[in-house]
């Protein structure tokens, strides 16, 4: 696992310092590729046997989507600013009680995430949440749910 977790790590890092000198597509390919390697690893240490390598193989194919439907709307800094704001929301709101997020690079991307339910699943602490993020007048919806890992941290497992 050591070993796993290291050749992860490189990959995305080697990703990352590649980022940004490519093109819109090459990003959103890039976005879809490490949103795939964290979906992947995260879906890995949930479950065991048989049901651990479905987790595996649906977190990479929800982190490849999530990861290119994000970078078609969000920046890099905009994305940690936003993931910033989940977690505060997660963390700090009672189901159906919204919080906003403004981009503080472009004043037309917005959003609202609320989260919906709490929840135990598989000894671990899970909401289900909601987010609308808003550019230009137009609007994605998307319904998601996270887990805390093994550190406290929240992890997206699924969206929708």
């Amino acid at each position: 696992m050591k070993k796993f977790n290291k050749l992860l790590l490189s990959g995305v890092l080697i990703l990352f310092f590649t980022y940004s000198c490519e093109t819109n597509e090459d990003k959103k390919l890039i976005g879809g590729l490490i949103g795939a390697a964290v979906g992947a690893y995260v879906g890995s240490e949930i479950g065991s046997g048989v049901g651990k390598n479905i987790t595996t193989v649906l977190g990479g194919s929800l982190g490849y989507l999530l990861g290119q439907k994000l970078t078609n709307i969000l920046s890099e800094n905009e994305e940690k600013s936003f993931s910033k704001k989940i977690e505060e929301t997660l963390d700090n709101n009672e189901n159906l009680v919204s919080n906003q997020w403004s981009s503080d690079e472009d004043p037309s991307k917005n959003a609202i995430i609320t989260p919906l339910n709490s929840y135990n699943d598989k000894n671990s602490v899970c909401r289900d949440f909601k987010k609308i993020i808003t550019k230009e007048n137009k609007s994605v919806e998307e319904v998601s749910k996270a887990c805390r890992d093994k550190d406290g941290n929240w992890v997206v497992i699924e969206t929708s």
